[in-house]
């Protein structure tokens, strides 16, 4: 919806979308649900009935692109299959979102954002050594799930402008969770071991974790040797440079608990003020550990225009996280709020 697409969304005509229903609301309005639903429209189809089956496949005839995240069968199951789709529209853009794919020996599987963190590997690299599973604090494969259909979607897009047939795009939110195992994965390609969580660190970085300070947290990512260096003369512990257990990168891996060991004192010594000047000064990569509400609120965020305000049918005006592309100097952005339920049907449709 922020790059300019027009987007319906359709719902059960009774509840709508589940999301609707999460908690916390606002005057009965979901936090959770307006987070994702903003820039669409909203009307109200029983798909199961004849009537909603002629009124959606209308839209079909008319459509770019029909995403849907039912389970693997249940459009085929309606009489809305991707080969009917592209009989009424050979164009059509047809993008399945599902939990593990429209293949394999869990495609019918239940799914959810935790269960597919546990399933992927993800959580078993999530939070610290010998403590129980984390799940990442945000949805990883939900949210991953929409930018993958958007690129997918986008790619296929271009490529019916060459060769002017539509597609099925079969997207697997467990697939896109294991491929954001990245250098994780490889590493175990690559040498056999299992990784497992370290935390706010890194594998094979140091230092490169969350320190505490006298006051709160701050980060350190000394990712170079040439910042490594910096690091030990910004503590005022220049020997460490010189120390031949933390020479270099390998050895730092290697003894990554004696050189805490030795730091976490001296960094607690400071409030997380005075560490992150000194750092900056020291040209040292650090940052203060911000909450949520001081992310959002904080002078990057509001020179970046990252919140903004919109006006909500009834709730007035809110605030919303805006989408991150900027193109010369502007955000993209749609100027429609999340939309009450059913609330464009007799815009859009002939009822």
């Amino acid at each position: 919806a922020d790059l300019g697409a027009d987007i319906i969304k359709i719902e059960e005509p009774r509840l709508g979308d589940p999301t609707r229903h999460n908690l916390p609301k606002i005057e009965d309005e979901s936090a959770y649900f307006m987070s994702v639903n903003r820039g669409k429209k909203s009307i109200c189809l029983d798909l199961k009935s004849v009537v909603g089956k002629e009124k959606f496949l209308g839209l079909v005839n008319e459509a770019d692109v029909v995403i849907e995240n039912f389970r693997p069968g249940v459009m085929e199951r309606l009489g809305l299959g991707t080969d009917i789709l592209h009989n009424i529209n050979s164009e059509l853009i047809v993008c399945s979102i599902s939990g593990f794919g429209q293949t394999g020996p869990l495609k019918d599987k239940i799914s959810f954002d935790l269960v597919n963190q546990a399933m992927a590997g993800t959580m078993s690299i999530t939070g610290e050594q010998n403590r129980p599973p984390v799940r990442v604090g945000l949805p990883a494969g939900d949210l991953a799930g929409g930018i993958y259909a958007s690129l997918a979607i986008l790619t296929e897009l271009y490529g019916r402008r060459r060769h002017g047939k539509g597609s099925w795009i079969d997207l697997s939110l467990h697939d896109i969770l294991v491929s954001l195992l990245g250098y994780v994965g490889q590493l175990y390609f690559t040498t056999g071991e299992v990784p497992g969580p370290v935390g706010s660190g890194h594998h094979h970085i140091a230092p490169y974790r969350a320190f505490r300070a006298r006051d709160g947290y701050f980060v350190i990512a000394a990712f170079t040797q040439n910042f490594w260096l910096k690091f030990v003369d910004a503590i005022g512990i220049s020997r460490l440079g010189s120390d031949p257990r933390f020479a270099d990168i390998t050895k730092r891996k290697h003894n990554k608990a004696a050189l805490y060991e030795i730091v976490d004192p001296v960094l607690e010594t400071k409030s997380v003020s005075e560490w992150v000047d000194i750092f900056q000064r020291g040209d040292v990569p650090v940052a203060r550990v911000l909450n949520v509400g001081e992310a959002l609120e904080s002078e990057q965020s509001l020179a970046r225009d990252v919140v903004f305000d919109y006006t909500h049918p009834t709730l007035g005006s809110m605030k919303a996280v805006s989408c991150p592309f900027m193109c010369d100097g502007q955000p993209w952005r749609s100027d429609l709020p999340p939309p009450l339920l059913g609330e464009h049907t007799s815009d859009i449709l002939d009822f």
